[in-house]
């Protein structure tokens, strides 16, 4: 049973938030947001250390979590953010961090110890695969890759030494839909604890720990800040599991600023607003796409076309902003298409209101050896989009051209 979370008040008091059983929406605007001195907004404490009071001492004596006393640890403005997220995704307790990455490597290394194992997917984050790839091993924890798409395969991963199942809501970038509900049933029965990426998806797409999740790691960068001008990670999900984290993540030094934080609840407010127009912009597009003699194919959990659709209707049904395809002719064609978009911006990155293009192989995944791209779908030719909020209409017309434009430059003159 989910529990209301608390958050500080200044006096270092915790304080109830009312908004946890109220709709989507509205605990996206109103959770967690301090009303300090009848502000609208939690206001922005720029403050790196707080006034040591009783109440304070014996928080530190206790553990120091959630507790004001210097902003690595907590701030005013961490703890709104974690209240949010926390209500928006149903969660016990969370915390914040500096960028997504801190989220995942704290948690990773915060969880594991020498000697443990976990089980993931070729088909992640290229910085997470980086991590269990290059960075894990070296402590003496064991990295299975298995078939994020294939319960079994994790199942038949686990070890003696299990301690850790990963898996992503929607695979970066191919887009491929895990079955959250099976990989929990596994989770559980062997005593594993289960995490998930949620970034691609959003708490509005998705929310993993009604499906059985332990913990729910975003890059609060991408959908929840919303406005590519703040970095950011979370981690929600069980109390006894957050507890654990958050030494570690005073160990490791990266919690967020008060001023990232302040953006980030700002974008959070105006998420159940924006990600319908991200969600229908990219299933627009991919229909669209899905017809065009240039694209080879498309990839997008809304098309009946997609191999997983079913499983999208009903572990996401809402849909998404993000879509890839793959172009006729290669890599060369795809950035000639990247390079003819006049409108949407080539850059790394995802879920602000603008719409942003990239191709994975000069990008993200240029470190993924090129055979184990290609496996996970990483072909010649692929490209993926964020849809932002622009006009569905404005963004079909740049592809479209850009599109015309690559076919003509290939064209031996």
């Amino acid at each position: 049973s989910r529990r209301l979370v608390e958050v500080m008040t200044l006096d270092g008091r915790v304080m109830a938030d009312e908004h946890t059983d109220m709709h989507f929406a509205t605990r996206s605007v109103h959770s967690g947001t301090q009303h300090i001195e009848g502000a609208v907004n939690t206001p922005i404490f720029q403050s790196s250390t707080y006034r040591l009071t009783d109440e304070r001492y014996e928080g530190w004596a206790a553990g120091a979590q959630h507790t004001l006393l210097y902003a690595r640890l907590s701030s005013v403005n961490s703890e709104a953010c974690v209240q949010k997220i926390c209500a928006m995704e149903g969660a016990e307790d969370g915390e914040l961090f500096a960028s997504g990455m801190a989220a995942i490597s704290t948690t990773l290394m915060g969880l594991l110890s020498q000697g443990d194992h976990i089980v993931a997917s070729a088909d992640v984050y290229g910085g997470t695969y980086g991590l269990m790839t290059g960075e894990l091993p070296r402590f003496g924890i064991e990295v299975t890759m298995a078939d994020m798409q294939d319960p079994a395969s994790y199942e038949a991963a686990i070890q003696d030494n299990t301690r850790i199942l990963y898996i992503e809501t929607i695979s970066n970038p191919v887009l491929k839909i895990c079955d959250i509900e099976a990989m929990a049933e596994i989770a559980h029965r062997h005593g594993i604890i289960l995490i998930i990426d949620n970034t691609f998806a959003s708490p509005w797409g998705c929310q993993p720990i009604e499906l059985g999740c332990d913990l729910v790691i975003h890059s609060t960068t991408k959908y929840l800040g919303g406005h590519s001008d703040v970095v950011g990670g979370a981690v929600v999900g069980r109390a006894d599991l957050i507890a654990q984290l958050f030494p570690k993540k005073v160990h490791f030094g990266g919690g967020p600023d008060p001023n990232a934080c302040y953006l980030l609840e700002r974008g959070m407010r105006t998420l159940s607003a924006r990600m319908p127009i991200h969600a229908a912009n990219g299933a627009d597009i991919a229909q669209r796409l899905e017809s065009h003699p240039m694209i080879t194919s498309v990839m997008h959990p809304t098309l009946a076309s997609h191999p997983d659709h079913e499983l999208a209707m009903r572990i996401m049904p809402k849909g998404c902003g993000m879509i890839a395809f793959v172009v006729e002719g290669g890599d060369a064609a795809a950035l000639r298409f990247m390079r003819s978009l006049n409108l949407i911006f080539e850059a790394t990155s995802l879920g602000g209101v603008e719409s942003l293009v990239e191709c994975p192989f000069n990008s993200s995944h240029m470190f993924i050896p090129e055979a184990i791209r290609h496996a996970s779908g990483l072909v010649p030719g692929f490209v993926r989009i964020s849809l932002g909020i622009e006009d569905v209409e404005d963004l079909w017309a740049d592809i479209e051209q850009a599109l015309q434009a690559s076919a003509m430059l290939a064209v031996p003159v």
